[in-house]
């Protein structure tokens, strides 16, 4: 997908009208409500180097905006840290890092880590001193920069992300035959199985802002539901 494209998507998406039905407190399973302004201990990544301090905890209009610097306290008092100038932040067990979507960057949650990427944008409802925040998946390849939002998938699913799995022929084939377990409900599973794939042929390309995850075993479960079940 290309990056106009990228950001059309963005546009349809994720800025759907009032009128559907939204659970308007979805996003605080993600979403510490309860901590905004707190010092939160915390972490930051600029290339190899990680700095420990604390953090304080802002809601998601402002820590996706670029613009909006960090408010962070290494012990001295409370300073700035623009976002400009690091790959990314470990606050409240959650990572977040910077995403393009196309002519802009914002930054977004990480769900999972990996070459293809698993991260979380929310969505402010209003725009404007926000009430809400609606939850949008999506699905990044760090390597070509090709995104796309989970709800999008699903339309061309085999063609998109056989796309995103190229430079492994065999999960791509699977993918764009539509073989059992390489279905749209199969993405994380895929996933997860082209990201074990990547690591073990490039084990030194990608720099993990958490802990690497444990992509046989995300396999494995998800590969679960199409075992017989024991009567």
């Amino acid at each position: 997908m290309g990056k106009l494209l990228s950001l059309l998507l963005l546009v349809l998406v994720v800025i759907p009208g009032r009128a559907q039905n939204v659970d308007e407190s979805a996003y605080q399973r993600y979403i510490n409500t309860g901590a905004y302004q707190q010092m939160l201990p915390g972490y930051w990544v600029q290339g190899n180097k990680k700095t420990e301090a604390k953090i304080k905890y802002v809601p998601p209009v402002e820590f996706q905006d670029p613009a909006v610097p960090l408010i962070v306290d290494k012990g001295k008092g409370e300073e700035t840290l623009p976002k400009a100038k690091i790959d990314g932040f470990m606050l409240d067990n959650h990572i977040f890092v910077p995403e393009d979507l196309g002519d802009s960057v914002v930054w977004v949650m990480v769900e999972r880590e990996g070459a293809i990427r698993e991260t979380i944008y929310f969505t402010p409802v209003p725009g404007r001193n926000p009430a809400y925040y609606k939850v949008n998946h999506l699905v990044t390849n760090t390597t070509t920069h090709e995104g796309y939002f989970v709800g999008s998938l699903a339309i061309n699913f085999n063609k998109i992300m056989a796309n995103l799995t190229k430079d492994n022929p065999e999960i791509a084939g699977k993918v764009a035959n539509r073989a059992q377990g390489y279905r749209f409900i199969d993405y994380k599973k895929i996933i997860a199985e082209y990201n074990l794939w990547f690591q073990n042929k490039y084990p030194k390309r990608l720099k993990y802002i958490g802990e690497m995850p444990d992509f046989q075993e995300l396999i494995d479960n998800d590969v679960s539901k199409y075992l017989p079940k024991n009567e």
